[in-house]
Parts: C-alpha cells; sequence; structure tokens
C-alpha cells in the first residue's frame, strides 16, 4: 500500500465518523426537542376543559398525545379555546354524565368519537 492509499483511506474513515458523530448528534437534538414540543402540546391540553373531557371519555392523555397526528391536536386545542359552550361542559362534568354519544355540545364531538372508537378493544 503506497502512501497515497493510505492518506485518502485515513479520509474517508475520518469522513465516514465525521458523518456517524453528525448523525447522533442530529438525530439525539430532534428527539430532545420532539419531547419538548409535546410537553407543550400536553400543558396546552391541561390549560383546557380538554383534558377533563380526554379524561371523562377514558382516553389517555399520554397515549393521546403520542398517537394523535400534531395537526389533530392542535386542532383539538384551537376548537377547545375558543369554544362558547363551556357552561354546558362543565355542567356535565359536574354531573359525571359526559359519554362519547353524548358530547354533541363539545366542538371535538366527531374527532373524539372517532379516537374512541379506534382504541384496540383491550383498552376499552
Amino acid at each position: 500500500m503506497d502512501i497515497f492509499t493510505a492518506i485518502i483511506g485515513s479520509i474517508l474513515v475520518l469522513f465516514v465518523l465525521y458523518v456517524i458523530m453528525r448523525m447522533s448528534y442530529v438525530i439525539m437534538r430532534n428527539v430532545i426537542v420532539g419531547m419538548e414540543f409535546r410537553k407543550n402540546l400536553a400543558r396546552q391540553v391541561d390549560a383546557l376543559r380538554l383534558n377533563k373531557m380526554l379524561t371523562a371519555l377514558g382516553i389517555d392523555i399520554s397515549n393521546y398525545l403520542h398517537t394523535e397526528r400534531v395537526i389533530d391536536i392542535e386542532q383539538h386545542i384551537d376548537k377547545c379555546s375558543t369554544c362558547h359552550n363551556t357552561e354546558t361542559c362543565d355542567d356535565q362534568f359536574a354531573k359525571g354524565t359526559i359519554q362519547a354519544s353524548t358530547i354533541d355540545y363539545c366542538n371535538n364531538e366527531k374527532s373524539l368519537q372517532q379516537i374512541i372508537a379506534s382504541k384496540p378493544a383491550h383498552e376499552s
């Protein structure tokens, strides 16, 4: 093996190591940013009646945050934050009578019913 081959081989090895280390960093950074983003979504859901509604309907909030599309969650948050049926919602929470079939006053009714319908049988 001549000196030229050794130099080129060394450069290639260093480049591959750099790519591996850079990819590892980028992947870890994306995981951290994703976790922070999900925590922010969780705080937004928790600040609204949506949190109580999910709990009352038997939807695990952690599972909800990790399985539903982010755009859907953001739409749920927007619909809940602009809702004008808060008195009805609060009355239903106080009575404890919330069921998927009786939330016609909720702006997220169809979405929540779809989430409940799509839950595996062992989660119900």
